[in-house]
């Protein structure tokens, strides 16, 4: 399997406001949403039998986790989408990362993604971060259309990610 990529902003000024569609809002973590976390990773991620003791090791319990920074898309009062801001160190400064951002199949197509990191970058303004970077896939077509579109631009990280973006780009038609 191929690295992931990565994309940075680089400023988190001009951030668009958000804007869920009709029908849905995004929410901080609440006690409880450990099985809505689970439930939604499996879904997507299809990793099978997440359970909430995996919510707790991989957010919940981790040094630098903010309840602040996990949030949910909801769709009548049940999550059915998250992401995950950690706050890290790159050369001394504060960097932003977004982790974990998924939404259930049957609500794709409504931008909830989009909305999810919106969200989240507003968070770390509020957080006085200066940039925010996020981990990605080739495939992951129309979540890089959104990422390119809020602002975010790729990091030329690995050997073959020269030739990997230029692929993206020619499948979103760009340049």
């Amino acid at each position: 399997m191929e690295d992931q990529l990565k994309m940075v902003r680089h400023s988190l000024e001009n951030l668009p406001m958000l804007q869920c569609p009709e029908g849905y809002h995004i929410r901080t973590y609440q006690q409880g949403d450990e099985a809505h976390w689970a439930r939604i990773m499996d879904r997507v991620f299809v990793d099978q039998g997440r359970t909430t003791q995996d919510t707790y090791a991989n957010v919940i319990s981790q040094p630098n986790f903010d309840p602040d920074g996990f949030c949910f898309a909801i769709h009548k009062e049940v999550p059915i989408g998250t992401a995950c801001a950690w706050k890290e160190s790159l050369r001394g400064k504060p960097i932003g990362y977004i982790d974990m951002l998924a939404v259930l199949p049957e609500h794709t197509g409504h931008k909830l993604g989009k909305w999810l990191t919106v969200f989240l970058l507003h968070y770390f303004k509020g957080q006085r971060v200066a940039s925010v970077m996020l981990d990605t896939d080739d495939f992951r077509l129309p979540a890089i259309k959104n990422y390119l579109n809020l602002g975010f631009v790729p990091v030329y990280a690995g050997e073959n990610h020269l030739l990997r973006w230029q692929s993206i780009f020619k499948k979103l038609d760009i340049f």
